[in-house]
């Protein structure tokens, strides 16, 4: 038998050996290739948690924002050398010699381990924590751990040891939802990491070890001997000596208490409320170059910003923002807050809750101070609604855009005389009665009265001849976007606020006329700075056009800042009166629920709202009482403007109030008044007229009447309209010719036989003779009905009316009649003094049935 081959043992042998060297080498290969495997975006050193800092035009703290906790990242060179001494003297004395794994800390935390039986010691380096943080891995087992040293190899690889550590200070956390060692010290020391003392450096860099057990607000006595513990470690280093080491220990820590800033709560809400998806390449070069971006030509107050939440893959964590510079003043916003306080406090009794007020820097639009109510804590009253952006009725603080529309028709200027006296206005089916504020009529009325004392009835005669839908694109084109719905929604008392707007759109629709009709944008922030250091500007801003002339909007300052004008309505003295030019206006809506007051200089306009959140209505509080002593104490705290710039195109001119037109040689009182260019009057005033009277009859003297028996007295002869309003005043007219004026025929008084006698003496002033009313299909008839307005002369008794011949009980001063279908005669009747019966000249209507429209 032959002796067996040696080859096939050794083959065999060689193919063991050889597949053994393969998977060696493929493991190998596959730890080389795991090792330079890209690493995914959130390992980048620039991806550590970032709070936002919202602060002041100043710099100062208003609110930080941090939806993954308080962090602030910052370089190495910009944090205090005890921190990094401490810091490598605790947690890796061998850190800047080994690759990411340190074998004597892995051996000596093995045998550690063993000896207990359980993971006593971890032996981590910095890098091998970093890893940890990484993954956010909560086991700790030897399979966490081996991932660990994995990922710190893997780390090292593409790192520097200086990028590794600001990893580990800007990303551990240090307690009470705080990451980096910058947040850990503005948060315990108030203070920046680049000025902490040794002994505080210490300090922090013991806390992220057990941030829970060590958390210095509930355990400062542990957290304390962890400090001891880290000065031990930097005296074994080499860093502190030992009688330096006992020093530090002993010093007293200056931690300071835990404080939530939050300041100007509702405006820094607003300005959170604005952030959104992070900006595109191209937007953040726009900004950084101030060019604005190109496409659709809108403009925006503020850029875009990248979100507070984790970052998308394809953004860069760099773009995240750490400050958003605003540009509001703090200590404006203090005192404004502490003026809205004050005042509501004084009307607890008058059922007043809450206010609001927002200031404007008018060059800019910027927002100086915003309050949106007088406590943001107070659940109670509300206190956390913004009143500022709320949506509530203006009442009369639209009219100056109606006049400022009247005026740029140039059928009208400041003199122009307009009708206040009793009005009935058809809108929809349904009429109204609009009333003025002091429940009186005011006759004949300049417009510049009209405006600054705030009577209703010739705002809504001036806004029913432009038309609403002039007057809803005039309001539109200064800013109030608020206003959306169709003109006829809103008919002709949209001049009276009955359409809904913000005190925001108030505020900078007046700031366009304080700048001259440019509607100003409003600016809440003036740049951001991201996480790695770029300052986002927003893009320029340019004013839009609202349509008004400098001209026309200098008109209506004119007005508005003119105490005499006011001072009919409103009296000398009061909260819209300054020491320095200052323009106001005052609404109130209906029932007293809201109330305003908004006015400007020529640099700041200041909008005040005062009422109840919840609608309820007030106690006879107006704009005067309620918003107006918070404005005129804003606007005293801001100060003057100076004097407002006149532009060109403008002329004074020399007019008599009661005409509008040039003085007469009888006009008692002219005064001067500004003109658009082309519109002063060139008429002169014929209402002052000088009448001879014979001093024997009181009547007019005639020409055969004697000189001697002849005396003249100037009369004030306004056009017929006015008549019934000025007997109603007792203001004279100057007398007929003859004493008694021709008999009309006679008829017999429903209510009596004898001869009822037609006289001037009592007249109808409302309805109007050939007036056709329509009835609504939908408004229940008890809602359908005309208020009966006219006048008796003293001496009349037992004024009355009467429909069809048939009395009517009540009060003929307030008297009112439901609508019928049919035509109707209506009168006043009375009696003389001596008995015989009278009445006004008789007026006829006609009433017509709507029908329903169908389906």
């Amino acid at each position: 038998m032959s002796a067996r081959s040696p080859l096939p043992d050794r083959l065999c042998a060689w193919v063991e050996a050889a597949s053994w060297r393969s998977g060696i080498g493929a493991a190998l290969a596959l730890l080389l290739v795991s090792l330079a495997w890209p690493l995914p975006d959130t390992v980048a050193p620039d991806r550590a948690t970032v709070s936002l800092h919202i602060t002041d035009r100043s710099g100062q703290l208003l609110r930080e924002v941090r939806p993954n906790g308080r962090g602030q990242p910052v370089a190495l060179d910009a944090m205090a050398p005890a921190v990094i001494d401490a810091l490598l003297a605790t947690e890796d004395r061998r850190f800047w010699w080994h690759p990411g794994i340190d074998p004597i800390a892995i051996v000596r935390a093995a045998w550690t381990d063993l000896r207990h039986g359980e993971i006593i010691s971890g032996g981590s380096t910095i890098t091998m924590q970093v890893g940890r943080i990484l993954r956010n891995a909560r086991n700790r087992g030897w399979i966490d751990k081996l991932l660990e040293m994995h990922l710190a190899l893997r780390l090292e690889l593409r790192y520097a040891k200086e990028e590794i550590l600001a990893m580990w200070l800007n990303r551990v956390p240090f307690g009470n939802r705080t990451r980096g060692i910058e947040a850990a010290s503005q948060l315990y020391f108030d203070k920046s990491a680049r000025d902490l003392t040794t002994a505080e450096a210490a300090f922090l860099v013991g806390l992220p070890q057990s941030p829970s057990r060590y958390n210095p607000f509930r355990h400062l006595d542990r957290a304390q001997a962890r400090q001891e513990r880290v000065l031990r470690a930097m005296e074994r280093a080499g860093h502190v000596p030992a009688e330096e080491r006992r020093r530090l220990a002993d010093l007293p820590l200056d931690l300071q208490a835990p404080e939530q800033v939050f300041r100007a709560p509702h405006f820094t809400q607003r300005v959170v409320r604005s952030l959104s998806a992070a900006p595109t390449h191209s937007e953040r070069e726009n900004a950084r170059s101030n060019v604005p971006p190109s496409g659709d030509g809108q403009e925006r107050s503020t850029l875009n910003v990248p979100t507070l939440n984790p970052p998308r893959s394809n953004a860069s964590h760099s773009d995240a923002i750490t400050e958003l510079r605003t540009t509001l003043d703090l200590h404006l916003q203090q005192r404004v807050s502490s003026i809205v306080r004050g005042h509501i406090a004084q009307l607890d009794d008058r059922s007043v809750t809450n206010a609001a007020a927002v200031v404007l820097d008018n060059a800019t639009g910027a927002v100086r101070a915003y309050v949106g109510s007088a406590d943001f804590w107070n659940d109670r009253t509300g206190g956390q609604n913004d009143g500022v952006q709320m949506l509530r009725q203006p009442g009369s603080a639209l009219k100056p855009f109606t006049y400022a529309a009247a005026l740029s028709t140039r059928r009208y200027t400041p003199a122009s005389i307009l009708a206040d006296i009793p009005l009935q206005v058809l809108e929809a089916g349904a009429a109204f009665s609009p009333e003025n504020y002091d429940r009186r009529y005011h006759g004949p009325t300049p417009l510049r009265e009209a405006l600054a004392s705030s009577y209703n009835v010739p705002a809504v005669r001036t806004a029913r001849e432009l038309g609403p839908e002039t007057l809803l694109q005039t309001l539109r084109r200064v800013g109030f976007r608020s206003l959306d719905q169709p003109a006829s929604y809103y008919g002709v008392g949209l001049t009276l606020g009955n359409g809904e707007v913000q005190l925001i759109e108030l505020a900078r629709a007046y700031a366009a006329l304080a700048r001259g009709g440019s509607l100003p944008p409003v600016r809440t922030e003036r740049w951001r700075v991201t996480a790695d250091g770029d300052t986002l500007r927003p893009p320029p801003h340019t004013a839009q056009p609202t349509g008004l002339s400098p001209q026309v909007a200098f008109l209506i300052t004119h007005i508005l800042k003119d105490p005499e004008a006011r001072a009919p309505a409103f009296g000398r003295g009061g909260p819209l009166e300054l020491p320095f030019p200052a323009a106001a206006k005052t609404g109130t809506s209906k029932d007293y629920r809201d109330n305003w007051t908004v006015g400007y200089t020529p640099d700041y306009t200041v909008a005040v709202w005062a009422g109840n959140f919840d609608g309820a209505p007030m106690r006879w509080v107006s704009g005067i009482s309620g918003a107006g002593p918070i404005f005129q104490s804003i606007l005293r705290e801001l100060g003057s403007g100076g004097a407002f710039d006149r532009p060109d195109g403008i002329t004074t001119a020399t007019i008599c109030p009661a005409s509008g037109q040039r003085p007469g040689a009888h006009c008692p009182a002219p005064r001067d008044d500004v003109f658009l260019d082309g519109t002063v009057p060139t008429d002169t005033c014929t209402v002052h007229r000088r009448v001879r009277i014979d001093t024997r009859s009181g009547l007019r003297a005639s020409a055969d009447t004697p000189d001697r028996f002849v005396t003249a007295k100037v009369f004030a002869v306004h056009p017929e309209r006015y008549h019934p309003w000025m007997r109603e005043h007792d203001l004279p007219l100057p007398p007929d010719r003859r004493r008694d004026p021709p008999q009309p025929p006679t008829h017999t008084d429903s209510a009596s036989d004898a001869a009822t006698t037609v006289t001037d003496r009592l007249q109808i002033q409302y309805p109007d003779d050939g007036t056709t009313y329509r009835l609504d299909p939908v408004l229940r008839d008890a809602y359908q009905q005309i208020h009966l307005r006219g006048t008796a002369a003293d001496g009349l008794r037992d004024v009355h009316w009467t429909v069809d011949g048939k009395r009517l009980d009540a009060d003929y001063r307030d008297a009112t009649w439901r609508l019928a279908p049919g035509t109707h005669t209506l009168a006043l009747h009375a009696r003389r003094a001596d008995g015989p019966p009278v009445q006004s000249r008789s007026v006829q209507i006609r009433v017509v049935r709507t029908e329903r429209a169908g389906r």
